[in-house]
């Protein structure tokens, strides 16, 4: 019985075949997106999992002494041996940091930089890296020795043994030998390349503290405060401790560290979520065309009854039928997934391996979800449907209770798919205005280290001045998006201290046009010289924090704003010569900065940085300053950083968000259609007898078009009318979190709703046009 049972599946399959086709492959495609965003959270929220100390490890973190209520990952190089002295609860310390690498040579062959990390002896201790070839401890321990990681290794030296080879950095000077191979590590706080042995002095930078048992983080935190360690705000601030998935998931303000991974865990929330819905719109979809082929099995399974089969023959049939089409639907899901995983890994910068689905932390929970996808539908169809009479299965299917599943469902698939389009669109207008406040930076390149020698700058910008594709050149003392800040100590109405950053940047005249800042008030660059011996301009943003409310701070001395100034030699001279802009320099979350710029045009500064703005086509441009630095620099390694890119990674959040979005909303848009097809087809079908009535007694196609059409229009009515509140709600508890941000607008609404009643008609049409424009009397005469 069980073969039999199994031939009347195929060849109820095959009878149906386009609605066995569309509801494998939609419930393929969601069962898929599900399971990658499943695996994905669960890989991000595994972080570390397979390190026996995790539990242990804690990350050391004080008050950051630049913006108020906010913690740093800092400490000073002498604190973690203090700790570890003094504290029996502390068995090992771990403290990093990274030189600035410019670019690496390997057998006097220039290449791209590489992160290399500087730690104390016990990285192993902390991390249990495995080694693959030489000597780890060798290369912890020893100066001018490193470790690799395999991949870096290869990628450096291809199938050659690395061991022993010499790594030359730049601007350090510094050579390294190459004393082991390390194993990369699946779901690695650390981000490592290349790691050496703390052999000078340490000032001071992210620690890690290995405790000899789990302890109380809040007593130990205490203790300290207690004890008053010092901190960068000397006895008001204080330390905390954070585990190793609670730094995961922590951001800093303004400095990024290389050699940490990082996740944003808005990415998690929003991608679970929106794959679950994608799982909803996929189920309904099978379910609706399921109810449909059912009904069309009807007289099939009625005549098998009064054959002789049995209830518990048929209930084994249906329960071999639903089981079987989520069985096919999950193999075939794994190839999608397989397929889909680079892609993936691209749009939500993820490190995924298609190893890591048969993983012990999720094998689990993928078996034991598609065990429940379907097994429950399965024996719920096996024993529903067994159960009915004759005439219960065309009450079941086609009365008010089989329409109000199919409404239910159809509204449901609706509100999900508007619902996305929507926080797709929204998300899509917060990454444009964040993409407008950093226009100041688009076709901006930035060249320079304050590390290195600069005294090439002034011939190579010279020289560059005299080409048509360079629109401006102008030298800098600072890195625009990553400069030093100072502390600016404000008091507010209660007569509380609360801390912000400022900061200060110095250059010559012309480099507020090369950043493309206007200056709202006062005089240009040019005539500022003129008049100041030290001309300074500040930003809107600095007159609101520092400046005295009524008062005209231009023409005044700054240090009568910025007492820091005063503490120097020849900073009295400066005088502000004008406001200009607010300057994105972070992600748009944050407030911006108060800003001074001091100009200086004295051939005696020392400038180590160069920002040109670029003319035209771009390419040819950035070959021009090529060819003029091989000329002003032979042999010397070019590189240069887009600003206007490294303005975009700083907000790569709200990026891989739009980008994350924007697919599932085109595998939503994608999926309903699937299921509007199959259900037009069947709609179309069971009314193809009321169509030929209607035309017979003069109906015409227009008509018949729009009765087959209405019940798909008012899905999506209701399906607007649901979504509106729920999207409102949602979007703007998202936009809470950036201080500068879009506004949701009704025409983004009015897009989503108009946009999927478009593809709905289109999809549908095609069968109603079908119908409606079929000879009345051929139908009536088949019927």
């Amino acid at each position: 019985m069980k073969t039999v049972a199994l031939k009347l599946v195929f060849r109820s399959w095959w009878r149906n075949k386009t609605f066995s086709i569309i509801s494998i492959v939609s419930l393929a495609i969601g069962i898929a997106c599900t399971n990658l965003l499943t695996v994905f959270t669960i890989h991000e929220y595994g972080i570390e999992n397979e390190n026996p100390n995790k539990e242990r490890i804690w990350m050391l973190n004080q008050d950051s002494p630049m913006e108020s209520g906010k913690k740093i990952w800092y400490a000073d190089g002498s604190i973690p041996p203090m700790l570890k002295e003094n504290y029996t609860e502390v068995k090992s310390i771990l403290r990093i940091s990274n030189p600035t690498v410019k670019y690496i040579s390997i057998d006097n062959i220039k290449h791209a930089p590489i992160c290399l990390m500087v730690t104390d002896s016990s990285l192993t201790d902390f991390f249990p890296y495995k080694v693959l070839s030489g000597n780890l401890k060798e290369a912890l321990t020893q100066p001018d020795k490193l470790a690799l990681t395999e991949p870096t290794a290869r990628k450096l030296f291809g199938n050659a043994n690395p061991i022993g080879k010499i790594i030359h950095f730049a601007p350090s000077d510094k050579s390294y030998q190459v004393a082991a191979i390390i194993a990369d590590r699946e779901q690695s706080f650390l981000h490592l390349e290349a790691v050496t042995g703390i052999t000078d002095s340490f000032f001071g930078g992210p620690c890690l503290l290995l405790m000899n048992q789990e302890i109380n983080r809040k007593t130990f935190e205490a203790q300290l405060k207690k004890d008053k360690i010092p901190t960068l705000q000397g006895d008001v601030g204080s330390y905390c401790l954070t585990s190793l998935q609670e730094s995961y998931f922590q951001t800093t303000v303004q400095r990024t560290e290389p050699f940490f991974n990082r996740r944003q865990p808005t990415l998690l929330y929003v991608g679970l979520i929106s794959a679950l819905l994608i799982l909803l719109v996929a189920c309904f979809n099978y379910i609706n065309l399921n109810f449909s082929r059912l009904l069309q099995q009807m007289r099939m399974i009625h005549t098998q009854k009064l054959m002789g089969a049995s209830r518990q023959e048929i209930n084994r049939q249906l329960f071999l039928d639903t089981f079987l089409t989520v069985i096919i639907a999950f193999s075939c899901s794994l190839l999608i997934t397989h397929d889909l995983l680079p892609a993936f890994n691209s749009i939500v910068n993820s490190r995924l391996h298609t190893s890591f689905f048969f993983n012990w932390q999720t094998l689990p929970v993928i078996c034991g979800f598609i065990l429940l996808l379907s097994v429950v539908p399965a024996a719920y169809m096996g024993r529903k449907i067994s159960g009915l009479s004759g005439s219960g299965y065309r009450e079941f299917f086609t009365g008010n209770k089989k329409r109000k599943i199919v409404t239910s469902l159809s509204i449901a698939q609706y509100v999900i798919s508007i619902g996305l389009i929507i926080a797709t669109l929204t998300v899509n207008n917060q990454l444009h205005f964040i993409r407008q406040g950093g226009d100041n930076y688009k076709n901006l390149i930035e060249m320079g280290d304050w590390e290195e020698d600069g005294s090439y700058i002034r011939p190579f910008v010279r020289e560059l001045k005299k080409y048509p594709e360079i629109a401006h050149v102008s030298i800098a003392g600072g890195s625009v998006l990553n400069s030093w800040i100072k502390q600016v100590v404000l008091t507010d109405e209660d007569g509380k201290e609360k801390y912000t950053s400022q900061i200060d940047y110095f250059g010559e005249s012309d480099f507020l046009d090369a950043l493309q800042l206007k200056v709202r008030r006062g005089l240009p660059p040019d005539k500022a010289i003129e008049k100041y011996e030290r001309p300074a301009y500040v930003n809107e943003k600095f007159v609101e924090l520092l400046v005295t409310k009524g008062e005209d701070p231009i023409g005044k001395p700054l240090n009568l704003m910025d007492k820091d100034l005063s503490k120097g030699q020849n900073e009295t001279t400066s005088t502000i010569a004008g406001i200009v802009d607010n300057l994105y320099t972070n992600t748009l979350e944050k407030e911006v900065n108060p800003i001074t710029i001091q100009i200086n045009n004295s051939p005696d500064n020392a400038f180590n940085y160069i920002y040109i703005r670029l003319n035209g086509d771009q390419g040819k441009a950035l070959a021009t300053i090529r060819e003029v630095w091989d000329k002003v620099n032979p042999g010397q390694y070019f590189t240069y950083r887009d600003v206007y890119k490294t303005f975009l990674q700083r907000n790569e959040k709200t990026t891989e968000l739009s980008r994350l979005l924007l697919m599932y909303s085109v595998i939503s848009i994608f999926l309903t259609c699937f299921g509007l097809f199959g259900m037009a087809l069947y709609a179309t079908e069971q009314r193809t007898k009321e169509i030929g009535v209607r035309k017979v007694n003069g109906a015409t196609t227009p008509q018949v078009m729009l009765l087959l059409n209405r019940q798909f229009i008012t899905w999506i009515g209701i399906a607007f009318i649901i979504a509106i509140p729920i999207t409102w709600l949602l979007l703007n508890r998202w936009l809470e979190n950036f201080v500068y941000r879009t506004d949701i607008s009704i025409g983004i609404y009015l897009i989503s709703g108009l946009f999927v009643l478009f593809i709905t008609l289109l999809t549908v049409s095609w069968h109603s046009y079908k119908a409606a424009s079929a000879n009345p009397v051929k139908v009536l005469r088949s019927e």
